[in-house]
């Protein structure tokens, strides 16, 4: 995989350009406050790289299935303050007409999109108020009443999903679009994820032998890979156009008349993101939609 060192600096420095990482008064360290007001300290470069040799096992097995990208998500910070910070982010690009549509590779043109002047990050009420609630299920193991996951404090503290206190550190695949149906590549004995399963599909599938070690993603997760990706590439994340919307499939909450999953898309037509939520069930949406997951480390 790329230099982890180049990677963590990267991230490093996108997440101080868009007011993720602020100076901790009590700390004395960049970091940030989370739900409960608590500081925690984004972990060091030296941390994170004695932490990819604790888990040199997993590493050296996800690695040649494509799992090459460094993932550093603050899953403690509050939702709706990731929301503000990813709209300031879309704005600011915006203004300096350095916004552009995902590229499946490097030597790409670059192609501009139009942004919405109104509103740059949409969010369906019920999910706003689930997340303002802290009522998010977090890691599932089904998506039921009995979905055995956590809630969002749980998990924080959870060192086998933060191996630092409210930081997942570990890796996710490169490929800025997910593969299409019959194009995901067998790598390391794991089949790539293609797009077009149910969120329950996908549920199942990564709790085979294959995809051990991983987990879905959560909106944590995908702003925070959206906001690096606009800094470093100046390109947008999971552009539905692109048939690249994604589940979320590490979060799960129930309303009243559904089993449901978060998602995030960038909607190319109106030129903002789109955060709802969707059944666990839906196939209506399969065709454009994935579910790409992470491989998070333990202490």
């Amino acid at each position: 995989m790329e230099n982890l060192e180049e990677q963590y600096a990267r991230i490093i420095h996108a997440m101080s350009r868009t007011g993720i990482l602020i100076s901790l008064p009590r700390a004395r360290k960049p970091g940030m406050i989370g739900i409960d007001g608590a500081e925690y300290p984004v972990p060091t470069q030296e941390q994170v790289v004695e932490l990819f040799t604790h888990n040199t096992e997993l590493v050296s097995r996800k690695v040649p299935q494509g799992f090459d990208r460094l993932e550093l998500t603050p899953l403690a910070m509050p939702i709706s303050l990731l929301m503000d910070r990813l709209q300031d982010a879309i704005l600011k690009h915006a203004a300096e007409g350095n916004i552009f549509q995902t590229r499946s590779s490097a030597t790409a043109p670059l192609v501009p999109v139009r942004v919405n002047k109104e509103k740059q990050v949409w969010v369906w009420e019920v999910l706003m108020q689930a997340c303002d609630a802290n009522e998010l299920v977090y890691f599932p193991q089904e998506y039921s009443s009995s979905h055995r996951g956590q809630t969002k404090l749980e998990v924080i503290h959870n060192s086998q999903m933060c191996a630092f206190p409210g930081w997942s550190v570990g890796l996710g695949e490169s490929t800025p679009i997910m593969p299409a149906i019959g194009q995901g590549k067998m790598l390391g004995g794991r089949k790539q994820l293609e797009i077009g399963s149910s969120p329950n599909e996908y549920l199942r599938t990564i709790q085979t032998q294959a995809y051990q070690g991983e987990t879905g993603k959560t909106l944590e997760d995908f702003m925070v890979e959206f906001l690096t990706r606009l800094e470093t590439t100046h390109e947008v994340s999971y552009d539905v156009k692109d048939n690249n919307a994604l589940w979320c499939l590490g979060q799960y909450f129930r309303i009243p008349y559904a089993q449901v999953v978060p998602t995030g898309r960038w909607v190319r037509d109106v030129g903002r993101v789109r955060l709802d939520m969707h059944r666990t069930n839906n196939k209506q949406c399969a065709q454009s939609w994935g579910g790409a997951t992470t491989v998070r480390f333990g202490a």
